[in-house]
């Protein structure tokens, strides 16, 4: 796995606040960078964890991003490859874009992937239902990250 500036500022991101709570998570980006394909399991707990949330399992995590609107309440199972329109959903919800049309009528993940790219938060052109790999899904999240610690 190629490490960019952006995963090593997610990784010491979450690292440093609290070290001894954070173990397992540091473990988690260690193995999630390396895998060649992401889960959704993967992409929640992420997310979660960027939201201030330490879930203690999968079911937990998705319950508080449905909550947050940040999760589409549908049935996801955590092991389930993750599709690139999973993330761009999570992304354009997380951080409420609204300036493509058809993502502010539809609000579906096509769409979102479209919103996405149009934003740098992904590559712009990709499709929707290429599968991510953990590199790939830490890479969007720091951006996302980035691009939420920006707008506040």
């Amino acid at each position: 796995m190629k490490f960019t500036p952006a995963v090593l500022l997610l990784a010491l991101m979450f690292a440093l606040p609290s070290a001894a709570q954070q173990m397992g998570n540091i473990n988690f980006y260690a193995e999630l960078g390396d895998r060649p394909v992401a889960t959704v399991g993967d992409a929640v707990k992420l997310f979660a964890i960027t939201l201030g949330k330490n879930p203690r399992d999968f079911n937990e995590a998705k319950k508080f991003l449905v909550h947050e609107g940040v999760f589409p309440d549908r049935p996801f199972a955590e092991g389930d490859a993750l599709r690139r329109r999973t993330v761009a959903y999570m992304a354009a919800r997380y951080l409420k874009l609204g300036d493509s049309l058809m993502y502010s009528i539809f609000k579906n993940e096509r769409y979102a992937v479209t919103a996405c790219g149009a934003n740098g938060i992904m590559p712009a052109g990709k499709g929707e239902w290429d599968i991510l790999s953990g590199g790939e899904l830490m890479e969007i999240v720091a951006r996302v990250a980035e691009r939420a610690e920006g707008n506040r």
